[in-house]
C-alpha cells in the first residue's frame, strides 16, 4: 500500500497541488492556510471588437487579469495590441461585447448608467493621452472643479487641495494659466494633479509620460507609485516606455488583443534595486491634511 503522503500528493489545494512535509518529531497532514488579497478590479473572458462584417477586427480576445490595491501595474505590448482598448474596458469608459468587469464587489457593465457615472466619479480617476482639460479654466479651476463636483467640497477647501497638488508638481507658479498658456509637459502635469487630488481607489492612465522629458516622467511615475503605496490606489499605466518597469509591482504584456505574460517587475530582467535607488531619489507626494 503507498503511503498516505502519496494520495495527499496528488489532491487539489486552491486550483494547485501541494505535497505537504511529513516531521518524525510531529507529523502533521493538513495544508498550510494561504492568505492571498483579494484583487479589488477584475476582468474576466474580455472580447471587444471594432467594425462589422468584413470589416470586423478584434482588439481583445478573451483577456483576462486581476489587480491588487496599492500596486502600481504597467500595461505594455506593441501599438496596436489592445492595451488603451483594455484600459478603457476596465475602466467603465467602453463596454466590452462580451466577458464581465467586477469592481470592488460590483459587476461594472451591469451598472444602469446613473450608477455607472456616480462610480466613476467617486472612485476613478482618469489620465488621458490629451491632457482633456477645460480651455476655459485655469490650472488650479482644473482641479479645484473635480473637488467640488465629486467631493462637495466648499471653495476655500477645494482651493487649499488643488493648491497642495499644483505645488507638489512643481506648478505653483503656473496656477493662474489656462491650457493655450502652459507647454505639453505642463497640461501633462495638470492632468495628473487632476486625477490625484481626489485620492481616488482607481487610477487609470494612458501614456502619462508621452509627452515629458525624462526629468518630468520620473517625477510622474514617482507620483503615480506614491498613490499606489501610500493611498492604497490601484494604478494601471498603458505605456510604451521600458524604463518605467523598476518603478512597477507588476508588468503586464499584451500582443494581438491576447495577455502573453504577466508578473513582478524584476522578472523582466531588470535589477530590483535600481527601483529602490530611483523612488528614493524622487519626490513624494504627502497626503493632503487640513493642517498641512
Amino acid at each position: 500500500m503507498l503511503p498516505i503522503a502519496n494520495y495527499l500528493g496528488r489532491l487539489p489545494l486552491a486550483g494547485r497541488f501541494f505535497r505537504p512535509a511529513l516531521h518524525e518529531a510531529a507529523p502533521s497532514l493538513a495544508p498550510a492556510v494561504i492568505c492571498r488579497r483579494e484583487p479589488v478590479l477584475a476582468g474576466t473572458a474580455l472580447f471587444r471588437s471594432f467594425g462589422v462584417g468584413e470589416t470586423r477586427s478584434y482588439a481583445l480576445k478573451g483577456v483576462s487579469v486581476e489587480f491588487n490595491p496599492g500596486e502600481l501595474n504597467l500595461l505594455m505590448g506593441p501599438s496596436g495590441s489592445g492595451k488603451s482598448t483594455l484600459l478603457a474596458v476596465l475602466s467603465g469608459l467602453l463596454r466590452p461585447d462580451t466577458g464581465a468587469v467586477g469592481a470592488l464587489g460590483r459587476d461594472v457593465w451591469r451598472m444602469r448608467e446613473s450608477e455607472m457615472e456616480r462610480f466613476r466619479l467617486k472612485h476613478c480617476s482618469y489620465i488621458f493621452q490629451g491632457y482633456n482639460l477645460f480651455p476655459a479654466l485655469t490650472a488650479r479651476e482644473q482641479l479645484e472643479i473635480v473637488l467640488k463636483w465629486g467631493e462637495g467640497c466648499s471653495s476655500r477647501e477645494a482651493r487649499k487641495r488643488a493648491d497642495h497638488v499644483l505645488g507638489q508638481l512643481g506648478l505653483s507658479k503656473k496656477a493662474h494659466l489656462r491650457p493655450a498658456e502652459m507647454s505639453g509637459g505642463e497640461k501633462q502635469r495638470v492632468a495628473i494633479g487632476r486625477a490625484l487630488v481626489k485620492n481616488p481607489t482607481f487610477v487609470f492612465a494612458d501614456e502619462p509620460t508621452s509627452a515629458l522629458d525624462w526629468e518630468n516622467g520620473q517625477q510622474v511615475i514617482h507620483l503615480l507609485t506614491e498613490t499606489a503605496r501610500d493611498r492604497g490606489a490601484m494604478v494601471l499605466v498603458v505605456t510604451h516606455d521600458p524604463r518605467l518597469t523598476p518603478f512597477a509591482d507588476r508588468v503586464f504584456e499584451l500582443a494581438d488583443g491576447q495577455l502573453q505574460s504577466e508578473g513582478p517587475s524584476h522578472e523582466s530582467g531588470l535589477p530590483r534595486e535600481y527601483e529602490h535607488a530611483a523612488l528614493a531619489s524622487g519626490p513624494r507626494l504627502r497626503l493632503y491634511s487640513p493642517e498641512a
